[in-house]
């Protein structure tokens, strides 16, 4: 079916009957920096953040691997000391460093490597992101801004950031947990995204609107989401991932479950056409992989 020219993404992905797993950004390392000016289209690059401030975050970045900028504010703010994170979305152990600083120069002096090495700046604090830039994608500002105005009034509020940029605008709004990088998506209320949340601090995944953990690839995010549905387990921790084999189009991924130790074994095919979407708005349509279910046994 022809896509017309002003579909909006999310209409292009629904229609389509898209499926959201194995969606996720592939990212181990997030930092996330506060700025509280205008967000362009390509806010880190336009922002009016110091440039030598700018060039070091860009080094630093390189210096993590799958590793990834956001910049993040609230409407209302009440304190004067700007905000910096640094998220390692690690599978077995997920941590949070916390920075205040006054001045984007005071992170001139920031070392990524020597930071994750040490337990300085730990916070036991839990994050939530969702992305609500308008000028990137229109359903990420169309979505995306009322969740977050909920989510911001209600008891996750200090808790709760926007975001530039998380990926998968057609999913808006997109929603990220930290540290673990549980990334969901379709969300279309705060209600719903506060019971994420709630879910989330008692760790466990919701199903329902995952897309994945972003410390797993793509096909492992799909496996991951099988497993937990054809299992009803929804413990983060419960499964941790051991191997992922290619044969053809078809991918064999080991889990092993912690409680006893047995081998979880999903099989998956990809269908790299089996959909034509938009994937932001206003591109042309283009095909879109999607991963299927072939075999789950348990050993």
């Amino acid at each position: 079916m022809p896509i017309k020219d002003k579909t909006l993404c999310f209409e292009s992905s629904l229609n389509s009957n898209e499926e959201m797993y194995g969606t996720a950004p592939r990212v181990d390392v997030w930092f996330m920096l506060e700025y509280r000016g205008h967000w362009s289209g390509s806010a880190f690059k336009d922002s009016k953040i110091p440039k030598a401030v700018k060039s070091h975050l860009n080094k630093e970045l390189k210096t993590a691997k799958n590793s990834r900028l956001q910049l993040i504010k609230k409407q209302k703010n009440p304190e004067n000391d700007l905000k910096f994170y640094v998220a390692l979305s690690d599978e077995n152990s997920p941590r949070l460093y916390k920075f205040k600083f006054s001045n984007y120069e005071d992170l001139l002096s920031l070392k990524i490597k020597k930071i994750l090495k040490s337990d300085k700046h730990l916070t036991q604090e839990k994050i939530y992101m969702i992305c609500t830039n308008g000028e990137y994608d229109t359903c990420c500002g169309k979505f995306g801004m009322p969740v977050y105005l909920d989510l911001a009034k209600g008891r996750y509020g200090p808790q709760t950031w926007e975001a530039n940029h998380i990926g998968g605008h057609r999913f808006a709004s997109t929603f990220v947990c930290l540290p673990h990088g549980l990334v969901y998506g379709r969300i279309r209320e705060g209600k719903v995204a506060e019971g994420l949340i709630k879910q989330y601090e008692r760790g466990e995944v919701n199903i329902s609107s995952y897309r994945g953990r972003s410390c797993h690839s793509g096909e492992v995010q799909a496996a991951e989401y099988h497993l937990r549905k054809e299992t009803g387990i929804t413990e983060i921790s419960e499964f941790i991932f051991k191997s992922s084999k290619k044969s053809d189009k078809k991918r064999n991924i080991k889990f092993l479950a912690q409680s006893d130790e047995t081998m979880h074994k999903v099989k998956l095919r990809q269908d790299k056409k089996s959909i034509k979407i938009i994937k932001s708005c206003g591109d042309k349509s283009s095909f879109i992989p999607q991963f299927r279910l072939l075999d789950y046994k348990k050993s």
